[in-house]
Formats: structure tokens, sequence, C-alpha cells
């Protein structure tokens, strides 16, 4: 004798999405259909419709003008108030307050920091020797940071 076939087991194609013979791992039915993958990612853009705008999380201060200037709408603006009981709470600095100072002393250098002779040295000293370039202990500097330029160290050696 041979097996009948069963062609019309399943009434319906709306049938065929409720599985009651399939059971979750603590007993309940799992009726409906469920997509693969894990839910718990973030939405993106990519998964929203063609109206989701995710945006950046920031808010529009102003906008352009005719001209192209950004013109800020102060109305809009965040402004924080600070408790006038501040100084007298058990609150604890994210900072330590006996952090030291860092100094940075420029010899040679006209602009300070913002010398282009300052930055043409690092990226030389960068490439010469590396990323670790300047290695040097600021403890016992007295944090101290000092940049001095090669022109003046040569003056120096030849007086």
């Amino acid at each position: 004798m041979q097996a009948s076939v069963v062609r019309s087991f399943h009434k319906s194609s709306a049938v065929l999405l409720r599985r009651p013979w399939q059971t979750f791992k603590d007993g309940q039915l799992w009726y409906g259909y469920m997509k693969t993958g894990s839910k718990r990612h973030p939405l993106t853009t990519k998964q929203g419709n063609k109206h989701y705008y995710k945006g950046t999380g920031s808010s529009g201060y102003g906008k352009l003008n005719s001209n192209g200037k950004y013109v800020v709408n102060w109305s809009k603006v965040r402004t924080y108030v600070v408790p006038l009981d501040l100084g007298q709470t058990n609150l604890k600095p994210l900072v330590s307050p006996f952090v030291p100072q860092v100094r940075q002393q420029f010899v040679g250098y006209d602009d300070g920091f913002k010398s282009a002779d300052l930055t043409w040295q690092k990226i030389v000293d960068f490439i010469e020797y590396g990323e670790n370039y300047d290695l040097v202990d600021a403890a016992l500097n007295g944090y101290l940071e000092e940049y001095i330029n090669p022109e003046v160290v040569k003056k120096e050696a030849e007086q």
C-alpha cells in the first residue's frame, strides 16, 4: 500500500503562518511569523520607512539666511542654571583639585604654540623618531613642557 500525497494539509497561506505545534522553550505556543536576526541593535535610517529621519540628536538652534550666514535663534539655545547652594553640596569633582598644572614654554618661536616652525619641527621629529619622539617624564621637569627651536640650540652651541 502506498502513502497518500498530502497536498491539501494546509487550507490557506495564512494557516501556514500559524504554527501551533511549535513552542518556545518555556512551553508557550509560537504563533505567527518571526523575522530572523537580533532585535537589540539601534534603529538606523536604513531600517526605517521613507519618512523616518533619525537626525544627530542636535536641535536646530537657527537657520541660514539668504547671504549664507548662520543666524542663531537665541530662544532655542539651551541654558543651564547653576544651583545657588552648589558650594555647600557633598558633590565631588570629576577631576582631582590636586592635579598639577602643566606649563608650556616656547623658546625661539614667535607665535608660541601657533608657530608654523614649531608645527613643522614636530612633523620632522615624528617622521624621524616615530610616535613617541618626545617621551619626557613631566614630574621630573616640574610639569614644564619646553619647546626649543633647533636654531636657538645651534646658536648656543656655537657660542
